[in-house]
Formats: C-alpha cells, sequence, structure tokens
C-alpha cells in the first residue's frame, strides 16, 4: 500500500491488520529506506517464522518505505564495477522475495508500506508483487471536488452543520488534505456544537501552512502589512519559525519573480503557466499581487533575504528580529506608513 493521503493510507493499514486477525501488537516492522542497511533475507526469514506473541497464531511483517520500490530515490553516478555489484544485489533481493512468494506462510500477512509516496509501478520488485496476486492500494491526495464530496460525508457521519460559508473556509482550510480535515472534525466535536458559522471556523479551525506562506507572501507584496503579520503570527501559533517562514517567503518570491519577468518580457498569462506547468489562474492571481511591484525589486527583496540568511547562519542576525525587520521595512513602503 502507499500513497501521500497519509490519513486514509493509516486508516487501510489499519484495516488490513483487522481484516487478517492480526492485533496491532502483533507485528514485526522493517525500516527498508536505507539500502544499507535492510535485508531481504531477514525480512522473509522472519516472515517464515512462527508466530512468539502470546495468544495469536497470526502475525504480520511490514516492511516500511521500501528504496526498491521509491522512484524518488536517485541513484548518483557509479562506476561499472559499482553498477554491477548493485545489479547483482537487486538481482539477489528479487530471488529471495519471489522464492518466498512462490511458498508464503499462511500465518503472516506481508504488507509494503510506503509512507508518503506512490509506489513506483515500473520497478521489478512491484511486477514480483503483482505477477504473485499482491493485493494494491494507493491513495493519492484527493482533486478539490473529491475532497469537497469526501468532507461532506465526513461531516454527515459526525452530525455535523456547516453554512456554505463555514464550509467553504473549512475546505480552504485543510487544503484537501485529509488528515487536516480529521483534526479539524475532532476540534469541532470537542467544541460541542452540531452548528457552526463562519467565525466559528475561523475561531477553531487553523489555516494550513500551505496557505498561510501562500497568504503571506500575497499580503506582503502587495502592501497588506496588517494582513501579513497576521498570517505570521498564524504561523507561529502552528510552530512554524521565522526561519522556516523565511525560507518559505524566498521560495513564493522566487516563483513571483519568474513570473514577473517573464511577463515583463511580453509573455501572455497562458503561456507563463504552459512554461511553467501551472494553472492560468495562479499565474493570473500572482500577477495581480505584484502589480505595483517590478522584477527588479522582487529581486532585491530575494536579494534581502539571501543576505539576511547568511546573516542568521553566522550567528550576526536574530532570526526573529530580522525576519520581522524585513516585513516592517519592506512592507510599510506599500501600506501607506
Amino acid at each position: 500500500m502507499s500513497g501521500k493521503d497519509l490519513y486514509r493510507l493509516e486508516t487501510a493499514l489499519k484495516r488490513v491488520l483487522k481484516e487478517n486477525s492480526v492485533h496491532k501488537d502483533h507485528t514485526v516492522e522493517f525500516d527498508a529506506s536505507d539500502q544499507r542497511s535492510f535485508r531481504m533475507d531477514a525480512a522473509m526469514m522472519e516472515c517464515d517464522t512462527f508466530s512468539l506473541f502470546e495468544g495469536s497464531d497470526r502475525k504480520a511483517v511490514i516492511i516500511r518505505d521500501p528504496y526498491f520500490l521509491n522512484g524518488s530515490v536517485k541513484q548518483g553516478k557509479a562506476s561499472k564495477k559499482k553498477e554491477d555489484k548493485e545489479e547483482k544485489e537487486r538481482e539477489r533481493r528479487l530471488s529471495i522475495l519471489e522464492q518466498y512468494l512462490k511458498h508464503e506462510n499462511p500465518d503472516t500477512a506481508l504488507i509494503f508500506y510506503c509512507h508518503g509516496f506512490d509506489a513506483d509501478t515500473r520497478k521489478k520488485e512491484y511486477k514480483l508483487l503483482e505477477k504473485y496476486g499482491a493485493v494494491v492500494t494507493q491513495y493519492k491526495k484527493m482533486f478539490e471536488r473529491d475532497f469537497a464530496i469526501y468532507a461532506d460525508d465526513v461531516l454527515r457521519k459526525n452530525h455535523l452543520s456547516l453554512r456554505p460559508d463555514a464550509k467553504r473556509e473549512m475546505l480552504e482550510r485543510c487544503a484537501c488534505d485529509t488528515l487536516l480535515l480529521h483534526n479539524a472534525v475532532e476540534k469541532l466535536l470537542l467544541y460541542g456544537e452540531k452548528n457552526y458559522e463562519l467565525e466559528d471556523v475561523k475561531a477553531l479551525v487553523p489555516i494550513n501552512p500551505e496557505l498561510n506562506v501562500f497568504n503571506m507572501s500575497n499580503q506582503f507584496v502587495s502592501g497588506d502589512l496588517s494582513g501579513c503579520l497576521n498570517s505570521i503570527n498564524e504561523m507561529l501559533k502552528s510552530s512554524i519559525d521565522h526561519t522556516a517562514m523565511m525560507l518559505m517567503l524566498a521560495g513564493r518570491l522566487r516563483a513571483l519573480y519568474t513570473m514577473k519577468k517573464m511577463y515583463e518580457k511580453g509573455m501572455s498569462e497562458a503561456d507563463i503557466a504552459m512554461r511553467l506547468s501551472q494553472k492560468p489562474y495562479a499565474v493570473k492571481k500572482g500577477l495581480e499581487s505584484t502589480r505595483s511591484l517590478s522584477a527588479k525589486k522582487l529581486l532585491d527583496y530575494l536579494n534581502q533575504l539571501a543576505e539576511l540568511d547568511q546573516g542568521i547562519k553566522s550567528g550576526q542576525i536574530d532570526p526573529k528580529d530580522g525576519f520581522e525587520q524585513f516585513v516592517l521595512r519592506n512592507g510599510k513602503r506599500y501600506a501607506g506608513y
């Protein structure tokens, strides 16, 4: 099982263990994220042994984050000798796995668990598991429409009613993240009411970090100093420190600078969206937020943040003071201060 929708993925793991009559404590886990330390033979040997858990003859062996199913694990340049060695190790791993799959232990549930990434269907190990009838489940992050339907179902099951504007606000704050949604529902249930309005959601459901940094950057470049400072306070409540905020803002400003530079060179919004592989609406809103700024000014902000980063790393600047001074110095210029 794999995917980036962590809540549904973790829920599915619990369900699989229950369906296989495996108590949650009757599991043996192997960390397979590091090629240097994981051994397939040790894992398969564990699968073949009888359960030693008291009162249970059924167990599960969970192979967590297998590097050999992770398509994002990049292999650096290697010599021919090293490549040959890695290929031999791969073939050995496949052989060990296939030997077990041919004669599985019926008292063991073998689970390959890819937490936060999709199993790469091109990998030989994946194809081998498919060959022997592995049950493949994948939990991708939902699109907005599917997430809205899912949220309605969760709210209905918990007997919660939100006004339309309150529901829109909650969906925006959860950003298609099922874990954030369920955390939000738990807060609403703890509050004890069954009907909620917009102000209730704003008070009870925190803004997710991605939306916060988007709001903060747009408020900063558009000159909304008060809004920018409020977003910073919200991020602090979410345990995001000033150094992390600085890096997030720099990343957003870098994207806005690229958009603005292309626009100043005469490219249309549609062309910019195509070139940057972004939605046209996102490019439109980004350019609107930088209407009063030039690409040169955005580059100046980036240079200031780079200098601030160096000052923090050298210990000459306090992250809190340095970041707040940067925001006040540049935000007040456009906010009427």
